[in-house]
């Protein structure tokens, strides 16, 4: 065992562990394959760029700094499966300070101005920080998880509901957690979050120029 999760195969040999550093580069990969399309990111830099490509590559970077600035501090956990990851969790320990603005520079947002403006950037910043504020107002011990992705060619397996049931909340448990809470932007997250067993506390429309994303708030209580 290792916080709480197993080292030995799940069923379909899904093994989850703690992602090295090493593979934070990886995880960028499968998680901007993952998020291109969210209506979080592509209502802020989408109309930044003219081909997929290129966008595609930005929200990669964009992904790593995130991912770097919070694993400093926090633990990512990763299911590998034939060798591959194939599902990422990064969540916030309560016990931690999340990230701060100088985190996230010497994590390599720095660069991120240069290719959409830094305009844009502080739109993201400020609608980050109105999307999940109050998962921590109303839950401030609860385990925020800041991303969760499955490698996109494997969809459709159960991989995301059992990174859920068969990793993230036995090591939530073990480090003696009561409570997970996340958000989404959409509505087949906010459907496979109910079928998992979170409640959602929290329902509103964020807004950039005049374009406007649904937001949910959910909450998951690991005492029921």
């Amino acid at each position: 065992m290792m916080g709480g999760m197993s080292e030995t195969p799940q069923q379909s040999t899904v093994k989850y562990r703690l992602a090295k550093h090493s593979e934070l580069g990886d995880i960028a990969d499968l998680a901007a394959a993952s998020f291109v399309d969210y209506p979080f990111f592509s209502f802020v830099f989408r109309d930044a760029f003219s081909g997929e490509a290129e966008y595609l590559k930005f929200i990669r970077s964009l992904l790593l700094m995130y991912i770097r600035a919070i694993a400093r501090r926090n633990d990512c956990l990763v299911g590998v499966l034939d060798g591959s990851i194939v599902s990422v969790a990064l969540m916030q320990n309560p016990k931690n300070r999340r990230p701060g603005l100088l985190n996230y520079i010497v994590s390599g947002g720095w660069r991120l101005p240069w290719h959409v403006g830094l305009g844009r950037i502080l739109d993201f910043r400020r609608i980050s920080d109105d999307t999940d504020k109050d998962c921590f107002i109303r839950y401030p011990k609860a385990w925020y998880v800041e991303l969760l992705a499955v490698q996109s060619r494997h969809r459709g397996q159960r991989l995301g509901s059992r990174m859920i049931q068969d990793c993230m909340v036995p090591y939530v448990r073990s480090h003696g957690g009561k409570t997970i809470t996340l958000i989404t932007n959409t509505e087949p997250n906010r459907r496979f979050y109910v079928g998992n067993g979170f409640t959602e506390f929290l329902s509103q429309m964020v807004e950039r120029n005049g374009v406007t994303v649904g937001n949910w708030s959910y909450c998951m209580n690991l005492d029921d």
